[in-house]
């Protein structure tokens, strides 16, 4: 009598092809850590779909150049201004810490601050209004979310500040 013939079911062709499969691939990787890995792509290059390392580098050189010259104005003023010390001394504090935060660590050239008071609180109150509105369009443009969100955390900053001031 011949031997019966067995067949085998669909769902037992499917498991064993899949386990082909997956050991198959297992040991491709497990080749390529022997062998050791040969990327096409030599070390320090950029891949074409990568965005560029340095897509927010001018934005944030223009941003922290307005902020150094905001310190620059509101410690000038505070200097030349008694009675404005304390206002420059705070905000030229917040833009040093602001200006320290995107990596800049040298000073503006400080401007010449002269006329009365009012007219002193009038442009500093003015050049950080400014200067809110171009933090708030540098987040707006910024490519990277953790640099917008700092740049959106600074221009609330000064928001606070100014309204403290008013």
């Amino acid at each position: 009598m011949p031997d019966r013939v067995s067949h085998l079911s669909r769902r037992a062709f499917v498991a064993f092809g899949l386990g082909g499969a997956a050991l198959t691939l297992s040991g491709c990787d497990a080749l390529d850590s022997v062998l050791g890995d040969d990327d096409p792509v030599p070390p320090g290059a950029v891949t074409p779909t990568a965005p560029a390392a340095d897509a927010d580098s001018t934005l944030v050189d223009e941003v922290a150049t307005a902020i150094a010259e905001a310190g620059a104005l509101a410690a000038a003023t505070g200097t030349t201004i008694a009675p404005l010390a304390r206002i420059g001394d705070r905000l030229a504090r917040i833009h040093a810490s602001h200006a320290s935060e995107l990596g800049r660590t040298e000073a503006a050239a400080p401007p010449v601050v002269t006329g009365p008071r009012a007219a002193a609180l009038r442009t500093l109150l003015a050049n950080e209004a400014a200067l809110q509105k171009r933090l708030v369009a540098a987040a707006q443009t910024a490519e990277s979310g953790a640099l917008a969100q700092v740049f959106a955390s600074m221009a609330a900053a000064l928001a606070q500040q100014r309204v403290v001031l008013s």
